[in-house]
């Protein structure tokens, strides 16, 4: 990306003395001894007798967010001219002006705060400030220069802007290893999402790089270097041989076997955490179903396995993780529900832990696997990169999960340098079509593709309309949301809309069989249940291969491909279908082609 491409997004406050207040607190009111406690605790903070009204309101501004505001107090007190610290008032009301995206009213302000004036850390702020405006003006070597510094001794919310800079400063300068490298080293200091938007930007990095690139990196990084465990999952992960001083191998548990050839590493006992009884217990069931044709399909020495009910509630997978730490098991697999792995999430695991449900980043050894909306959008946003298609009109349903299907488009699409040109809502009957292609409409010329994030009767709908909105000549994906309640004579409206769909469905994956004999002997494989079926047995997958997952292997199943990204979170690249006939069926590999419009005709059997 060229340095002037885009304005550098703010930072995170970087004030030495934050204050965890609420935005809507009026500063005037706020409790003057709560304030002075707080900055008492901070380091590199004047006394609190040193500390004026105006200041604590500065402060008390910054840290709600009202940064212009803060600003004005700023500059109030630097007039006064009180000797040296003048120039550090100069400096807070720079960073404030440049929070409020006031950039050029920042640089002035910063050229009246002279670096040799200032004490403690504000010298280091001052370069912090400096390198984010040089961003900002695209002077890429200037802000290199002012982030050499080697940011070790800066308190860690601190070290984590250098860091977020310097990663900027270094992709825009055409080093993606160093970009890597910098968020490799941010990561620890990040929480959640956050830490785990940071990890997946390094490994995206990585995955730029030409195989040559990443291997002559690879032998220049320090054996302690945060990002080499990274780069050398994408160089096992692209088959590259990678000459380093071997790491002793980690000596297995008695009784458990040595990693296979392919991966294959069990545990000496499994514990499935599944919700069945309550409200989800159909969903368990066949997840637990799923994962027993995994297990009872490898011939290889197996781990001792229990099953234990959760009751689809976060105590019950409370209760349920102490019965299997007790019984001794190496590895916990499940729960499934969102509240009852965030219950599980909120402590320590002691153990490797497999949870079936998204969380941000898993611990050392872990991983987490879900059959995400998120992934779905993140699918079809990256077949249409793939496919050089950057402009899109998109149609949604106001639903979560479609909002959630979304969300992840917009990150891997935008993170990708495609660009959503308008946005239209769609009711769930429809009755909105000729509303929400209208609002689309201005944009068909300069379009490349329309993604549907809708179900199938609304979608039946607005499919037929599009030629009258000049749409018709547009490539159209959806996701999986338009095979909910499928009808092939109604869905002929839907033929060549494609989707991202389970290769297994399709007969493109071994899986735990063939799906259609399965489905008419297993209530738990049919219908709806049949993706938890397909989910269940790919979480044995992962859960017997997550070492080698966690190292870069790819292993193909019966949801998709799977990976697991630096975050700990598996990927899942899924196949490819469309509508033909009113039935779905696999996609010829090949370009995506805009739809022809079918013609609406009588139903001879009507």
């Amino acid at each position: 990306m060229a340095p002037s491409a885009a304005p550098v997004r703010p930072l995170p406050t970087l004030l030495p003395h934050p204050l965890l207040l609420r935005p809507a607190v009026r500063v005037s009111r706020l409790p003057v001894l709560v304030l002075l406690a707080v900055l008492a605790g901070c380091a590199s903070v004047p006394p609190p007798q040193a500390l004026g009204q105006t200041e604590l309101d500065a402060r008390a501004l910054d840290a709600a967010g009202r940064h212009a505001e803060a600003a004005v107090a700023w500059q109030t007190l630097a007039a006064q001219g009180r000797g040296d610290a003048d120039a550090a008032w100069h400096l807070y009301a720079a960073e404030a002006l440049w929070r409020a995206g006031q950039v050029e009213a920042a640089r002035t302000e910063l050229a009246q705060s002279p670096r040799r004036r200032l004490r403690g850390l504000d010298p280091l702020r001052h370069d912090l400030v400096g390198a984010a405006l040089a961003l900002a003006a695209g002077e890429v070597r200037s802000a290199l220069v002012l982030l050499a510094a080697d940011p070790q001794g800066l308190p860690p919310a601190l070290r984590s802007d250098w860091l977020d800079l310097r990663a900027r400063a270094l992709l825009a300068a055409g080093d993606p290893l160093g970009a890597a490298s910098a968020l490799a080293e941010r990561a620890p200091l990040l929480e959640g999402e956050a830490r785990a938007k940071a990890l997946r930007e390094a490994g995206r990095h990585l995955q730029a790089l030409p195989d040559a690139t990443l291997r002559q990196g690879i032998g220049r990084l320090d054996g302690e270097a945060a990002v080499l465990p990274l780069a050398l999952r994408e160089a096992r992960r692209r088959g590259l041989e990678i000459e380093r001083a071997a790491t002793p191998a980690p000596v297995a548990p008695p009784g458990r076997p040595a990693p296979a050839i392919d991966g294959y590493h069990p545990p000496r006992r499994m514990a499935v955490l599944l919700p069945l009884s309550g409200e989800l217990a159909a969903a368990g069931r066949a997840v637990r179903d799923g994962l027993l044709a995994g297990f009872h399909g490898e011939p290889r020495q197996r781990p001792g396995l229990l099953f234990l009910d959760t009751a689809g509630s976060a105590e019950g997978a409370r209760r349920a993780r102490d019965l299997a730490l007790a019984e001794g098991v190496d590895l916990l697999v499940g729960p499934l529900g969102r509240e009852e792995v965030a219950a599980l999430a909120a402590e320590p695991m002691p153990v490797a832990w497999l949870a079936l449900n998204r969380m941000p980043v898993a611990g050392a050894g872990s991983g987490s696997f879900a059959l995400a909306p998120e992934d779905e959008g993140a699918a079809v946003a990256q077949r249409l990169l793939d496919q050089g298609r950057l402009r899109v009109l998109v149609v949604a349903e106001p639903d979560e999960t479609a909002q959630r299907t979304l969300a992840g488009f917009r990150e891997r699409f935008g993170g990708g340098g495609g660009r959503v040109l308008a946005t239209a809502e769609l009711d769930p009957i429809g009755g909105t079509a000729a509303q929400a292609l209208a609002t689309l409409a201005p944009h068909a010329a300069t379009a490349q593709a329309l993604f549907l994030v809708a179900r199938a009767p609304s979608l039946r709908i607005l499919m037929p309309q599009r030629e009258a909105h000049g749409l018709a000549g547009l490539p159209v994906l959806a996701t999986s949301l338009v095979q909910a309640g499928t009808d092939p004579r109604l869905d002929r409206e839907l033929d060549g809309l494609q989707f991202p769909e389970l290769p297994w469905l399709l007969g493109l994956a071994e899986g735990p069989g063939e799906a259609e004999a399965l489905a008419r002997r297993l209530p738990n494989a049919r219908g709806a249940a049949a993706r938890l079926f397909a989910f269940g047995y790919d979480a044995w997958t992962v859960a017997t291969h997550l070492e080698a997952l966690r190292g870069g292997l790819l292993r193909r199943g019966a949801t998709g491909e799977l990976g697991i990204d630096a975050a700990g979170v598996v990927e899942r690249q899924p196949a490819w279908a469309e509508f033909q006939g009113g039935r779905s069926r696999a996609v010829a590999e090949g370009a995506l082609l805009p739809l022809p419009l079918v013609p609406v005709l009588p139903d001879p059997s009507r």
